[in-house]
């Protein structure tokens, strides 16, 4: 962790990270190489969802339906079929986005940055917001892709929109719809709370690599209902302060292996598989949010911070919860 303010920085923390960083792509080729070509319909879109306690019916595009003894929500933040188990539901936006960019690990010329990212990640703390910088492998065919044999670095700056600008629904902003205006709000942000490294590494990824996403998260009273259940963020939506997105989804998926071999009926698995884990990421958005105002809304006076302010500051926001990643500094 460390705090930066203008030209100045200073290191306030350092700790292991027990965390393995990726792509979406790359985790997504993974699962999908699981999946036999005769069961996987890539492309099908889906029109009517009816569900009862026999089953559920989907209805496609092309007119077509088909009924299943067991419906399974693993379709996202946006999911629809939230909206049939817990029609209440609704994404809560947090008031602040997350500014993101990929890149060519090259770059990134500043020495110390440099250093610190070959050993880790590095967290830039500034009054209203953060920034974070990391590794991830390189994907190819994509368009700001690694140097043969190289990675990709991939940052972000929580902070907020411009007045001027309406968010439109839910959706994100992906790379390539960043425009101009919106790059030089997110410019004249750096240059006043980053370091020169920071900012000649946003300028260079150019909007071509930029990407904005709103932070929304959303608690729900159940996983299931009828055999209709939620997955992942399909179910409940934490910030990405937790880490939690594609780990939340894999632990629900092991949650319902292991659980559907421990019981006989479709009744008894999915109420216990709703007890576990609709608990689990219900507490997770919780702890999203605690973040969310210690290292954004409510940020602390970064620059009179000793270590052992640190250390507190981290306890309260997690509260001593080890789902996190500072399980050294929690109770259990």
């Amino acid at each position: 962790m460390v705090e930066l303010s203008g030209r100045e920085s200073r290191l306030i923390w350092r700790q292991a990270l027990p965390a393995a960083f990726t792509t979406w792509g790359l985790l997504w080729q993974g699962i999908r190489a699981g999946v036999p070509d005769d069961v996987y319909h890539g492309g099908t879109t889906v029109t009517t969802v009816r569900a009862d306690v026999e089953g559920g019916e989907l209805g496609f595009a092309d007119g077509s339906t088909e009924r299943f003894d067991l419906l399974i929500g693993a379709d996202g933040y946006q999911s629809r079929l939230r909206r049939l188990v817990n029609p209440g539901s609704r994404l809560n936006y947090a008031g602040y986005v997350l500014w993101r960019g990929t890149c060519d690990e090259n770059l990134l010329t500043d020495p110390v940055l440099r250093e610190v990212t070959r050993r880790g990640a590095v967290t830039a703390c500034f009054d209203g917001g953060h920034a974070i910088l990391y590794h991830i492998p390189s994907i190819p065919g994509f368009e700001h892709g690694a140097t043969p044999g190289g990675r990709l670095l991939n940052w972000g700056v929580y902070g907020g929109l411009p007045a001027w600008f309406r968010l439109e629904g839910e959706a994100w902003i992906p790379p390539g719809r960043v425009t101009d205006d919106l790059a030089r709000h997110l410019l004249r942000l750096v240059d006043e709370r980053l370091s020169t490294g920071w900012r000649e590494l946003v300028r260079k990824t150019g909007t071509a690599g930029m990407a904005i996403q709103p932070i929304f998260d959303v608690t729900t009273p159940t996983y299931v209902s009828g055999r209709v259940m939620l997955m992942g963020d399909a179910g409940t939506v934490a910030r990405p302060h937790t880490g939690a997105g594609a780990v939340k989804a894999l632990r629900d998926a092991l949650a319902l292996e292991r659980i559907a071999g421990e019981h006989g009926t479709w009744a008894s698995a999915l109420a216990a598989y709703d007890a576990e884990r609709c608990q689990e990421g219900n507490a997770t958005v919780e702890l999203g949010r605690r973040i969310g105002r210690a290292q954004v809304e409510d940020t602390p006076r970064w620059a009179d911070m000793t270590q052992a302010d640190f250390q507190r500051w981290v306890q309260e926001a997690v509260a001593n919860r080890s789902r996190y990643l500072y399980p050294e500094l929690g109770d259990d």
